[in-house]
């Protein structure tokens, strides 16, 4: 009785390690559907893959900005500036004192996380220049907005790579004194010594020069772009992250006829005042998917900085309702389609994100890739829901388990969903609103690429059965 009691307790031991696999994208896959129970595969589901344009973006506030000029030999050129006011010093006069000697100007521009493009075999020139006309402080610009700037080079700085992330030694003022210290990786662009003192010119009445309207109708703010026209390769985009501190700003350093000391003013760039402006003019296919989105195409575009999406469909989903199925694994696999792709700049994008719109247009996470803080759907996969790029494999991947479910069952009545870049910056939640913290893309192939098949792969047993 005793060796009978214990060979049962190992056999329930045993069930229950077997039951508590903690890793659900292994669910139907180790397994060869044709031994499981009741299981059955259907891989053969039509799926509609069409390239659409996305919507201009708010940028007010924002984490990061891009910036940049890529030229992808696939898709088409993008270009991204940022604009911005820069405050009256924080403490004091905001004027150069008179008779003061300017020893140098620099704007100061932390980096971001995200950079996209080819930093080995490229170089360009960012290029720093007045607006004509003044930053409107408080407003919210869209990516799209127009802006106005004086030709006129306040200064300029040639990148080979750009260092997002190495920090640098720098020559810093503290108590007078000429000091190295340590910073984090930031971008950092000389201005013209004698352009900066006749905008802060001591001449002008203190009380008139830093007065709010004044002061920003004369300074007015300033781009930071990218010099296209000189530019050698395909370039990139690199994302500044302008915040609420004293490493992103204009610093002044001069000294007075009175003193030996070298001083400094300090004028801040604040995220609530800076704006992205992105431009993308497609190739010849791009831009004839855009105008025929009702063509069924073998190859589909994404790309980030608000630019392309990919909407997904699938059709004939309804042949599977009111079937009594019980969705053990839905998977969508998607293939990179290397040929359309080349082997000029080839990079596709390190990871995707997935989601869907409700009725209203709004965009809403699929079930099982909800990473929201509250009301967090619990069948969520959390960051286990796939789209990082498989090198090896040439491939993206998601699970869908939960959402096509939801769809046979009718809780959800909409199947279409979208793909897009989704950035660095959200290494730990699954994103779906738009945003423009990545410039990367990715070509992919569709349902009707004979090579590069897109294919929704699903697990099911019938509760009948």
């Amino acid at each position: 009785m005793r060796y009978h009691l214990r060979d049962l307790l190992t056999l329930l031991i045993s069930l229950f390690i077997l039951s508590g696999c903690d890793n659900p994208s292994k669910v139907g896959l180790d397994v060869d559907p044709g031994d499981q129970i009741n299981g059955v595969l259907i891989d053969t589901l039509e799926i509609n893959a069409s390239t659409v344009k996305q919507d201009s973006i708010f940028t007010k506030g924002l984490a990061q900005l891009p910036l940049g000029y890529l030229k992808d030999p696939i898709i088409g050129e993008s270009n991204a500036s940022i604009q911005f006011a820069v405050q009256n010093v924080s403490n004091g006069d905001s004027r150069i004192p008179l008779n003061a000697t300017v020893d140098s100007a620099v704007l100061i521009i932390n980096y971001g996380q995200d950079f996209f493009g080819d930093s080995l075999n490229s170089s360009t020139t960012v290029e720093v220049k007045q607006l004509s006309v003044p930053y409107e402080v408080g407003k919210n610009y869209p990516t799209n907005a127009k802006w106005e700037v004086d030709p006129s080079l306040w200064g300029s700085k040639a990148v080979n790579k750009f260092a997002y992330n190495d920090s640098i030694r720098v020559n810093s003022v503290i108590d007078g004194k000429d000091t190295v210290v340590r910073v984090g990786p930031q971008l950092r662009i000389p201005l013209d010594k004698e352009k900066v003192t006749e905008l802060f010119d001591g001449n002008i009445d203190s009380a008139v020069f830093n007065e709010h309207d004044f002061y920003h109708n004369r300074v007015k703010g300033f781009q930071v772009s990218v010099n296209k026209e000189t530019q050698s390769g395909v370039g990139g985009i690199i994302h500044l992250a302008i915040s609420d501190n004293s490493q992103n700003g204009l610093i002044v350093y001069y000294k007075t006829p009175d003193t030996t000391l070298q001083k400094n003013k300090f004028y801040l760039i604040s995220p609530s005042n800076a704006a992205a402006s992105i431009n993308h003019v497609y190739s010849t296919e791009v831009q004839s998917q855009l105008d025929n989105p009702g063509n069924n195409y073998e190859t589909v575009y994404t790309q980030g900085l608000g630019g392309l999406r990919i909407k997904l469909s699938l059709p004939t989903i309804s042949a599977l309702q009111n079937q009594d199925m019980i969705i053990n694994k839905a998977e969508l696999v998607i293939l990179a389609d290397e040929e359309t792709t080349g082997s000029a700049f080839n990079k596709q994008a390190p990871r995707l994100t997935l989601y869907r719109e409700d009725i209203a247009g709004q965009r809403r996470p699929v079930p099982d890739g909800d990473t929201n803080e509250n009301n967090r759907d619990p069948r969520s996969f959390g960051l286990a829901f796939g789209g990082k790029y498989n090198a090896e494999k040439k491939q993206y991947s998601f699970i869908l388990t939960s959402y096509i479910q939801d769809i046979l069952l009718g809780k959800i009545n909409n199947a279409q969903f979208f793909i897009e870049p989704a950035a660095n910056i959200y290494s730990n939640v699954v994103p779906y609103q738009a945003n423009i913290y990545s410039a990367s893309r990715a070509i992919l192939g569709t349902f009707n690429n004979p090579n590069y098949k897109m294919k929704l792969n699903i697990y099911y047993t019938k509760t009948n059965d």
